[in-house]
């Protein structure tokens, strides 16, 4: 494990010559696995502790790599992750064409691809932590793949948080913008469990284990332990076991939670304690207990923190004291601490002073509780001396993972360690971020869903049952993530199970994507939203409004169809991006839609003439005429995204201005939780803005009309509409209504004729 500091200072930058020695980054640590670096065991040496301190190469782009916050920091690590990228390309360019001119190469040889990126854990969103983001250039580059990591919040995902300080009012680009492929993923405290990371192949694989800290916003501590991959004694590497050989643990932004506890004792107190039980302190100290490096946050001395001190004093600041992290150091048995999230007031010359006065602590500590410790911990070997350091921007430290196989060879008996097959590291793997999908059918088939959610990268655990009475039982016991129902049941109807678990099932009930796939009715045309939801209702609400569905599904569907609606219901899940409900008329709304036959017609110049019109009146790029369908918008009319003909309706903004009875105004989709994150926003093609006019007409039999899809107005920068702009796009819509009510008459006429 390699082990590189690229921003160590606190709260703010700060670029001063005063402060050259130790750095004026804000925090962002670079950790990179042992990799294909250790595949000759016999080639390590050292001694369990760090093995030296020099200057950074780019000799381990092999393992995988993890960065530990964003700081400003992140912008001179982008810079280095880059060259090592075009060097890379280079060799294996280079490596490909002496292969090529060998007159025994392969004409068929593919070129290897190299792999770039890797995990990027975000302790807290406070501004000194992510604001070297907007700077990591591999971001912004598609040959990257990054996993961004970051405490859940509560109705908040960590990806919508990052991208607060990227909006258009702070930042000129947006998160959407970045090319990489980009994942995130909201993490809750994991002190045991936790989640591997490492790259396939590898002689090693990291855990990463959670805790939450005591800060002013939800924060999380990271404990990386490296696991060394032993193959058998016979040589084969069916079942390697799994050995721990090095950690280090990032505690940044924490203040005791016994404000007491500041200015020392913890390790006193400990030791006089006659309680079971750990205090909230000791509970932090557990942690980290052993690692062979510790970043602990200490901004402060208690002389600056002492509560005393009133207004001039920095408690409930959020941060720790040097006398508190030397004791949780000792008392957690760290081989080696350094002193981290330096304030940014204090100079080379009093970070010099503090260091020295956070050594002579530790000797003291030493001295006074080292055998006491010992004893109380059950430890027969001679304790080693924690040593102190403080971080330094450009420090490099190595812990080398296979450092106790001499030890083993000497001690076998003496170790404990756990056989570990792969497949069990695979599965552990896989469990850490399993959710739980619920297929309920009995007549559609669930293999190619199945298949398709076992396989992903992230895999689900799927359940299929037919039976109403099994698929309740199942839901209430383990609260899926998804449930997928079929109209028919076993004992039961899909709209009764879903009415179930929204009414009786607390808010997770409420709140659980479900699908239904509806049969169709053979007679009218109309299925399972025709017979038993748009005729319903339930207080006064229309059924489909108060049961919450995400989606009815007309049957029959392919497979490949339904795979792809129930992957947008789980992409969706996480994000700021909601379908827009079906309205209460919706069976009526189709019937209408169809009767115009304007569906996949070709354009025709009458509607595009008043788009035209539209994009000019109002200086917007993107103009439409868009027909709202049972699944898609079909595009009458559509002036500014050439060749495009129909986009999904779970993306489409027209959905949900049909729902209303006036104009329906976007000034900024990045601020609206409908759309923050719909894919027409954070891609192609990136609007900011929207204005939708519901175009009613009413059908043959029935003249109560209905919005059948809108006269929209697009543009890629957030703005508004006045009072003049709201009429004149009410006065073009109009001019649409009369255009497609005339075609439903005439061919209404015509049926009525023949």
């Amino acid at each position: 494990m390699k082990i590189q500091i690229w921003g160590c200072r606190g709260s703010i930058p700060r670029p001063n010559p005063e402060m050259a020695r130790y750095g004026g980054n804000t925090p962002c640590i670079e950790v990179v696995a042992s990799g294909a670096r250790y595949n000759k065991l016999h080639e390590c040496n050292g001694d369990g502790s760090c093995t030296g301190v020099g200057e950074g190469n780019d000799h381990d782009s092999d393992g995988h790599r993890i960065i530990l916050d964003l700081g400003s920091g992140a912008f001179d690590l982008g810079h280095k992750i880059l060259r090592g990228m075009f060097q890379k390309k280079q060799e294996l360019d280079k490596m490909h064409s002496e292969s090529r001119s060998s007159i025994h190469a392969s004409p068929s040889t593919p070129q290897p691809k190299p792999k770039f990126g890797g995990s990027i854990l975000i302790t807290h969103t406070h501004w000194d932590h992510i604001q070297g983001l907007p700077f990591f250039l591999p971001l912004y580059l598609p040959q990257f793949e990054w996993t961004i990591y970051g405490p859940r919040g509560v109705g908040k995902s960590i990806q919508e948080t990052l991208s607060g300080q990227m909006q258009y009012d702070y930042f000129p680009v947006r998160l959407g913008d970045m090319k990489s492929n980009t994942k995130y993923r909201g993490l809750s405290e994991n002190v045991r469990k936790g989640f591997w990371l490492g790259d396939e192949g590898a002689s090693t694989s990291i855990k990463v284990t959670t805790k939450y800290l005591n800060h002013s916003v939800l924060t999380l501590g990271y404990k990386l332990e490296e696991f060394a991959r032993i193959p058998p004694s016979d040589g084969t590497t069916s079942a390697c076991r799994l050995e721990k050989g090095v950690s280090l643990a990032y505690i940044t932004d924490h203040e005791p939670f016994d404000h007491a506890l500041a200015k020392g004792g913890i390790v006193d107190a400990s030791l006089k304690a006659d309680c079971h039980h750990l205090t909230a302190d000791q509970s932090h100290s557990q942690f980290f207990k052993d690692v062979d490096i510790l970043f602990h946050d200490c901004q402060y001395l208690f002389s600056e923190y002492n509560p005393e001190l009133g207004d001039r004093s920095t408690e409930n600041w959020g941060h720790s004291t040097v006398e508190y992290v030397v004791e949780v150091a000792f008392y957690a048995n760290v081989k080696q601490l350094l002193l981290f999230h330096h304030d940014p007031q204090r100079n080379d010359d009093q970070m010099d002073d503090l260091l020295q006065f956070a050594r002579h602590r530790a000797e003291e500590l030493e001295n006074q509780f080292g055998d006491m410790l010992d004893r109380s911990n059950g430890q027969t070997e001679v304790r080693v001396p924690m040593k102190v350091d403080a971080a330094r921007e450009g420090d490099v430290y190595e812990l080398d993972p296979f450092v106790f196989m001499e030890d083993e060879r000497a001690n076998m008996h003496e170790r404990m360690y756990s056989s570990v097959s792969l497949e069990d590291v695979l599965i552990n793997m896989r469990n850490s971020e399993k959710q739980t999908v619920l297929l309920g059918f009995d007549r559609s088939e669930s293999g190619p869903v199945c298949k398709m959610l076992q396989s992903s990268e992230n895999p689900f655990d799927v359940k299929v049952l037919r039976k109403s009475t099994d698929i309740l039982q199942y839901a209430h016991d383990l609260q899926p993530a998804l449930i997928v129902l079929d109209e028919h049941l076993i004992g039961g109807t899909g709209i009764e199970v879903c009415k179930e678990i929204r009414t009786n099932m607390g808010e997770w009930g409420k709140d659980v994507s479900i699908l239904i796939i509806g049969s169709p009715n053979v007679a009218n045309g109309c299925g399972l939203v025709d017979s038993a939801v748009s005729k319903a209702e339930i207080n006064g609400k229309p059924f489909v409004e108060w049961l919450n569905v995400d989606d009815f599904i007309h049957g029959p569907v392919s497979p490949s169809y339904l795979i792809t609606r129930v992957q947008v219901s789980l992409l969706r899940m996480p994000l700021r991006w909601k379908r827009a409900p079906l309205p209460s008329c919706e069976v009526q709304r189709l019937l209408t839609l169809q009767s115009t036959g304007l569906l996949d017609s070709p354009p025709e110049e009458r509607f595009d003439r008043i788009t035209r019109l539209c994009s000019t009146m109002f200086h917007a790029p993107i103009s439409m005429v868009s027909l709202v369908d049972s699944d898609r918008q079909f595009f009458k009319s559509n002036i500014g995204i050439p060749g495009v003909s129909e986009t999904p309706r779970d993306a489409a903004f027209c959905a949900h201005a049909i729902l209303g009875d006036g104009i329906m105004v976007i000034p900024d989709a990045l601020q609206d939780e409908r759309f923050a994150d719909n894919p027409l926003v954070k891609g192609t093609p990136n609007v900011r803005f929207y204005a939708g006019y519901p175009i009613r007409v009413s059908s043959p039999g029935n003249k109560e009309k209905v919005a059948i899809g809108t006269l929209c107005v697009i543009d890629n920068k957030p703005r508004d509409l006045d009072e003049e702009e709201l009429q004149a796009l009410k006065d073009l819509g109009a001019m649409v209504e009369i255009e497609v009510q005339s075609e439903v008459n005439c061919r209404t006429a015509g049926n009525t004729t023949s």
